[in-house]
């Protein structure tokens, strides 16, 4: 009972059940690491590097100490509400975002550096066939190379373009619309006559929600929305944004 849960958060696979010791040489032995190691390792990481605001920093500290943490987001919430005794959805939702944003960081980089490694396996393999190609002609053949290795270099840029672009996609963090909508209808209760200027509301939002400014564009095209906003009772008037009574 109390903290005893957490001396008992990793279970065992049928195999360590009924094999043992037998199964457990033969999991050492297998070097390759599952996602569930993988995302403990960026728990660790974060926990223990990540520049956070002071209010995380307890949390963080007690999660370096926890095992077997949930790698989707809807058990992740439950789990921190569990054994942190933590309920504030705003603080769970920065705190997934520390861990799925690092995790997206390394699978962008592993993509890349996978990606990588085709292109020098394939123009390698390429260049060896053109070196065999290139014994048996003669003549003008050093001008096609060249034209050819351009064309290489060019593709390779092209490809690595694609990527970056990918990476940035992946990178960029996503806004939760619903929590949006519900802190503007939090902040618009206390304003005077229950209305604010849209912009200042924006302004709001983004400090007391400690949003990244990347999702600035995001949250304009939330709040310009009317008809998703009058679901919710939230009226645009011109440049006046109000709560309906």
């Amino acid at each position: 009972f109390g903290d005893d849960y957490r001396g008992h958060t990793s279970c065992i696979t049928e195999a360590e059940k009924y094999e043992g010791i037998t199964a457990n040489k033969k999991s050492n032995n297998n070097k390759k690491r599952n996602p569930q190691q993988e995302w403990m390792d960026i728990i660790q990481y974060c926990c223990t590097t990540t520049s956070s605001p002071k209010s995380l920093q307890h949390h963080l500290r007690t999660l370096s100490s926890s095992d077997n943490i949930p790698r989707k987001e809807k058990q992740f919430h439950n789990f921190i509400k569990n054994s942190l005794k933590l309920y504030d959805a705003q603080t769970i939702s920065q705190l997934w975002t520390i861990f799925h944003t690092e995790r997206q960081k390394r699978l962008a980089e592993k993509k890349k550096k996978l990606d990588e490694e085709k292109q020098l396996a394939a123009a390698k393999t390429k260049g060896q066939t053109k070196g065999t190609q290139n014994s048996t002609k003669v003549g003008n053949d050093d001008s096609s190379d060249s034209d050819s290795d351009s064309e290489k270099k060019q593709q390779q840029q092209r490809q690595q373009q694609q990527q970056q672009q990918q990476q940035q996609q992946q990178q960029a963090p996503t806004l939760d619309t619903k929590r949006v909508l519900k802190e503007a209808k939090r902040t618009l209760k206390k304003a005077p006559n229950r209305s604010m200027k849209v912009k200042a509301l924006r302004k709001t939002l983004m400090k007391n929600m400690e949003l990244h400014k990347s999702l600035k564009k995001q949250l304009k095209r939330v709040l310009a929305n009317e008809e998703g906003m009058k679901k919710t009772k939230l009226v645009v008037d011109g440049k006046i944004i109000a709560l309906a009574s």
